[in-house]
C-alpha cells in the first residue's frame, strides 16, 4: 500500500519534470546528459510524438 502512495506521488513527478524540462528546449533530448553519443543514436525515436505550440517532439 505504501508503494501505490510513493508512485503516485513521485510517478507524476517524475513525468511533469521531464514535460517541463522538454519545454525548455524541445531541440534537445531530456537524458541527453547521461548518454553518450553511440547511445542516443541508437536509441533513437522511441514512438512517442506530442505536440506543443503546434511542434511535434519526442522523448
Amino acid at each position: 500500500m505504501l508503494n501505490k502512495i510513493k508512485y503516485k506521488l513521485f510517478g507524476k513527478f517524475k513525468n511533469k519534470r521531464r514535460l517541463e524540462q522538454m519545454k525548455k528546449n524541445p531541440f534537445k533530448r531530456v537524458d541527453s546528459e547521461k548518454m553518450t553519443d553511440i547511445e542516443k543514436m541508437d536509441k533513437g525515436f522511441n514512438g512517442k510524438t506530442y505536440s506543443i505550440n503546434g511542434m511535434d517532439v519526442d522523448f
